[in-house]
């Protein structure tokens, strides 16, 4: 069961409540809390009503394949697509689902399966998402970070991160040298960057997590500066 203290979470999506019995024992041992849902469905409906804090917890599902939807618009939510999935059952029963389950990084564990096996699989689980989830969070503080710019201050910061130095940006931009150091020092307090270096590795951090998001401000375009 979640709860204020929950550091790792095992969801078990079964209408069978052996699986979810048996890890309920395991847990205490190996530091984790478990819950049970009977379909992917309840689950989603669950995860999509928690705090963002509690998907950035350690988790990991253990899915019956008999709960396995055969719809997987359940788990386009974000933060469920990223939680790594081992999908337990017997092969007869898991081989008309394998399209399915190729549709998501997940795991595949036969039974019948030891305790000792699940928990392996289990820990693997939540390193994994450990790492994902972390990542989700300093991409999140980085979309924060960038969405402080203003307009302007956005335009300059696209010209220093194509490399551009504080004079050619200004003949781009039609502005004076001085409105430009003046809205470059902004840019960098606002991106929380010491460097130059650190600013275009952010900066390219940012562009290339847009694109992927496809949520960017429009390119600005390098122009020919003529000496």
């Amino acid at each position: 069961m979640l709860t204020e203290k929950t550091t790792r979470l095992v969801v078990v999506i079964d209408d069978d409540l052996a699986t979810y019995k048996a890890l309920t024992r395991l847990g205490p041992q190996k530091g984790y809390a478990t819950q049970a849902f009977s379909s992917c469905w309840a689950f989603a409906q669950w995860l999509n009503g928690q705090p963002a804090e509690a998907t950035d917890m350690p988790m990991c599902l253990v899915i019956d394949a008999g709960a396995l939807a055969s719809d997987l618009s359940w788990h386009v939510n974000e933060h469920i697509s990223l939680v790594p999935k081992i999908c337990i059952g017997l092969p007869a029963t898991t081989a008309p689902l394998a399209h399915l389950m190729n549709s998501f990084d997940g795991e595949f564990l036969r039974k019948p399966f030891t305790l000792a096996k699940i928990g392996e699989s289990i820990e693997a689980a939540f390193a994994r998402h450990a790492h994902i989830a972390e990542s989700a969070r300093q991409n999140r503080e980085l979309r924060a970070l960038f969405a402080l710019l203003s307009p302007r201050e956005w335009e300059v910061a696209e010209w220093v991160g194509k490399g551009l130095a504080n004079q050619d940006i200004a003949l781009a931009m039609g502005i004076s040298l001085k409105t430009v150091k003046a809205h470059r020092a902004k840019v960098m307090g606002k991106i929380q960057s010491v460097t130059i270096a650190e600013f275009v590795g952010k900066h390219n951090q940012y562009r290339d997590l847009m694109a992927k998001s496809h949520h960017a401000r429009p390119t600005v375009v390098r122009p020919e500066v003529h000496r």
